[in-house]
């Protein structure tokens, strides 16, 4: 079983505007779309893409928080909130699709107790099995602990589940202290974490390799770093991989495509594929995911396009 953990859910709204965007000025919208957002929340929805069921746990709070729960059930998403007082967060994605842009204004969202975060460790225990993949990521609302994903990577561990971490700054620090299965920051992420600098041109790898050995070293099984349109490296059981997905020659929206990557990660361990297979996956639904105007909108028939096109190499 998958199921996806989100603690910061928002209220994702992209914002189509009339020609080119610019700072300063002002612009009328063309197009709009409301849709729950979130790390998790997205990699869920790519899931339903392919026909798997994730069920999407987080909180949720206010009007915008049933407005995100009426979304879920248009969509025919699985639910399962612990709801909280304050407001869940909206977030906007402006899209200038002639630039071929996007720029995300994000809010901060509504505070949470102690008392939210046991409702939400009890949630998680109910579907928790040796079985279990566990998709957590994003960032931490309000009063939530710095080592929330640590508590939570322990709670999934002590009945032998595996999850993967995808999260960034002092909050990934912490989780990697708890052992994720596996972890999947973009370059960015992981340059900022680890105070290195990565190349994926490097012929030798040099660095991009430290980085991995750096998240291995904490036991980590299966170490990430997203690299955007440059694909994916992975370190699993002592080999290091590139994974390299098709350029798509007419991108929509690239926002959700690392959480689309980690749906397909999550998919590939499920169904117990090679890891080479696991990979793969995710970088197809990952690249479908750019295709799409909504973030983890992914087509089974773009997966099925792409997949057969994605390279991986080991390295």
């Amino acid at each position: 079983m998958i199921i996806t953990v989100t603690p910061n859910i928002s209220l994702d709204k992209a914002l189509i505007v009339e020609g080119s965007f610019e700072i300063g000025k002002t612009h009328r919208v063309k197009d709009i779309t409301f849709v729950p957002g979130g790390k998790g929340v997205n990699a869920s929805r790519a899931l339903l893409g392919l026909g798997y069921k994730a069920p999407v746990l987080g909180f949720l709070g206010g009007n915008a928080g049933k407005q995100v729960k009426s979304i879920f059930e248009e969509e025919g998403i699985i639910c399962d909130p612990v709801w909280i007082n304050g407001e869940t967060r909206t977030c906007y994605n402006i899209v200038d699709t002639i630039n071929k842009t996007q720029t995300e204004v994000l809010e901060r969202g509504p505070a949470i107790t102690r008392e939210d975060i046991d409702l939400l460790k009890d949630k998680i225990s109910k579907y928790l099995s040796r079985d279990t993949i566990v998709c957590m990521g994003g960032s931490l609302p309000l009063g939530a602990p710095i080592e929330l994903y640590a508590e939570l990577v322990e709670l999934v561990k002590s009945k032998g589940g595996r999850v993967i971490l995808d999260t960034s700054g002092k909050a990934l620090k912490k989780g990697l202290d708890a052992c994720p299965f596996a972890v999947k920051p973009n370059k960015a992420e992981a340059e900022a974490i680890l105070n290195i600098k990565l190349d994926p041109n490097d012929e030798e790898y040099k660095n991009i390799k430290e980085a991995l050995d750096r998240f291995s070293s904490k036991g980590i099984k299966l170490s990430m770093i997203s690299m955007g349109k440059d694909g994916l490296f992975a370190s699993y059981e002592g080999k290091y991989y590139r994974v390299t997905p098709p350029e798509d020659s007419n991108p929509v929206n690239a926002v959700g495509s690392g959480d689309s990557t980690v749906a397909g990660i999550a998919l590939g361990l499920e169904q117990n594929l090679k890891i080479e297979e696991v990979l793969r996956l995710g970088a197809a639904m990952g690249t479908a995911n750019v295709r799409t105007l909504k973030p983890g909108d992914v087509r089974k028939s773009d997966v099925e396009d792409i997949l057969p096109k994605v390279e991986v190499t080991v390295i």
